[in-house]
């Protein structure tokens, strides 16, 4: 292998030229159906799980400007993304992308990434999958399953009475993901027929979320809840437990970045009534650092602590920092779009459905999250918002609190809607995972023998379908899904910062090349697309950095051992009359 290998690029004209190659899969989606795939990813856990989530935990009420800084960023990825996916209309999206203008290694790398984004991706929807299902067969049988089989093994439920259960494995996420690789094996029509259905579905919920949950906000919510009832820092807890010290300090004293030693330091005579093993304790508690993630590591804390002190007031408890936690947070959701690109090949006129598909999805969805997410914080305070199945839980404490029938029913049409939804999710997101490792496999960098092979009956990649369904099932049953929500964040903003730049390299290399859409203000778009993934990666917490970067080095021993060895790329370079 050459050190130019590393570095060598395919040519606009010869992914073109796949676009007509045999046994390529269906042109069976119009502007309807790629539209469809792009809403039925994003309207999913976006919504239903994670805006409670990073709601009590990460942003407050300030939820909502979570989505609009997000939704921004997206829009600036959204519109690079359209210009390549209408110029080279093959599966592959940012993988191909970056193949086309930075070569070979970095497609890799891109390519690996998006391995990691889709499916935990699919493992953290799953996830989700089970808490609402629990609310559904809560609200409409009165039962539920067995704690035990309703999420991973490190993750301890804890009862009303106080009791911590066990738990042992996500079952239904499991199953959930069972039934998809199913479906997704029969074949894309049928599949996108069952994902148009849910997406309408959902979207019907949704609205009546919003219609119906208007009426149940209370504004007080958005402006009256004192700061000092957020989330606090390990060492913010241990304060909170003494009453008598915590109103002795400063307001806004006790904040993610706050450390026991710190504390002690700072004000010596409020901790004097503590005996010498609790000043013990408490000088050992350390600060939050993932509240800002790696901008800590950076030795920005101070900084930042500053800024949040500025900003923090009840609508924005958590300050600046936690609008930009809770929008890296919430990206994974954004991921829709990015599925749309990967279903190029099956577009019947890409150039024109393609970017028509990722703008109207997004725009049409950012929209909803920002309108639910005011919903569920104005029903509820958000100290109180159930992380799990936020949406489903505030209509069923508030029928509880009004003794009414129809927010019963409306709690149970609401479950009904979010299972739609994210098994829509499930249904694209799996779907596209599938057509990354088929345009892997057909530049040599995975075993053509697995992720390459197409079913002669349901022209579908069954085996990589198989292999990626057994592999999903495992993470959603087992791994906690807080560590997957992040991981599937950073892949997703990795892979569009460097969309946005490849999209203004081939601007400079290759001006001529027709584009039947083409970026606006490309020169101010694409930068201001790769600044701001990169902001937003930097507020996520350094441990999912290091799980990133050990994802990658993986990459990196499987790339050089296998795939650099068995390049098509660099076959065609050796003996180019083959």
């Amino acid at each position: 292998m050459s050190w130019s290998q590393l570095f060598r690029r395919k040519s606009i004209e010869s992914l073109v030229a796949e676009m007509h190659a045999e046994k390529r899969l269906h042109r069976v989606l119009g502007p309807v159906s790629l539209t469809s795939l792009g809403v039925g990813a994003i309207i999913g856990a976006g919504i239903f799980a994670m805006t409670g989530r990073v709601a009590a935990q990460d942003a407050g009420p300030a939820v909502m400007l979570s989505f609009v800084v997000a939704g921004i960023a997206c829009a600036l990825a959204a519109l690079c993304y359209s210009e390549f996916a209408a110029m080279v209309p093959v599966a592959g999206s940012a993988y191909t992308y970056t193949y086309a203008t930075l070569g070979e290694l970095a497609a890799w790398i891109i390519g690996w990434d998006l391995i990691l984004e889709y499916s935990m991706s699919c493992a953290t929807v799953a996830a989700a999958w089970t808490h609402y299902f629990n609310e559904f067969l809560i609200v409409t049988v009165d039962w539920q399953l067995p704690l035990q089989i309703t999420a991973d093994p490190f993750t301890d439920v804890k009862l009303a009475t106080g009791e911590v259960i066990q738990t042992w494995v996500n079952l239904p996420a499991m199953l959930i993901i069972g039934l998809v690789t199913y479906i997704l094996v029969i074949g894309i029509r049928e599949s996108a027929v069952t994902n148009t259905i849910l997406v309408i579905v959902k979207l019907a919920v949704v609205l009546l979320v919003i219609g119906l949950g208007i009426g149940y906000i209370h504004s007080d919510n958005y402006t009256t809840i004192p700061v000092e009832n957020r989330n606090y820092s390990v060492a913010g807890d241990f304060v909170k437990k003494h009453p008598e010290i915590a109103r002795t300090l400063p307001s806004g004293t006790m904040t993610p970045y706050t450390s026991g030693e710190n504390l002690l330091d700072q004000f010596p005579e409020q901790f004097q009534s503590l005996n010498a093993a609790e000043r013990a304790t408490l000088k050992d508690l350390k600060s939050d650092d993932s509240k800002i993630g790696m901008i800590g590591v950076l030795g920005l804390k101070d900084k930042m602590e500053s800024i949040d002190n500025h900003f923090r007031s009840p609508f924005m408890p958590y300050g600046l920092s936690g609008i930009m936690v809770g929008a890296a947070l919430v990206f994974f959701a954004y991921i829709g779009f990015d599925s749309i690109s990967t279903h190029s090949e099956e577009a019947i006129n890409p150039q024109r459905d393609v970017p028509l598909g990722i703008l109207v999805s997004l725009t049409l969805c950012t929209v909803l999250y920002i309108l639910v997410s005011a919903v569920i914080t104005g029903m509820e305070p958000y100290h109180q918002i159930d992380t799990k199945a936020a949406i489903a839980s505030a209509f069923r404490k508030q029928a509880v609190l009004d003794q009414s029938r129809l927010l019963k029913f409306a709690t149970a049409l609401i479950s009904t809607g979010a299972l739609a939804g994210m098994t829509s999710v499930l249904l694209v997101t799996f779907l596209s995972q599938a057509r990354v490792f088929l345009a892997m496999a057909r530049d040599g960098l995975l075993p053509k023998s697995i992720f390459s092979v197409v079913h002669e009956k349901y022209r579908t990649p069954h085996r990589s379908t198989i292999l990626t369904g057994v592999f999903i099932m495992l993470a959603a049953g087992f791994m906690p899904m807080d560590m997957l929500g992040e991981m599937v964040s950073i892949g997703t903003l990795m892979a569009f910062a460097l969309v946005c730049a490849s999209v203004l390299l081939l601007r400079i290399r290759r001006p001529e090349i027709a584009r039947p859409f083409r970026c606006p203000a490309v020169w101010i778009v694409a930068p201001l697309g790769v600044l701001a993934n990169i902001l937003m990666m930097l507020f996520l917490p350094m441990g999912t950095w290091v799980r990133l970067f050990v994802w990658l080095a993986l990459g990196m021993v499987f790339y050089f051992s296998y795939g650099a060895r068995h390049s098509s790329l660099q076959a065609s370079h050796n003996n180019p009359s083959a």
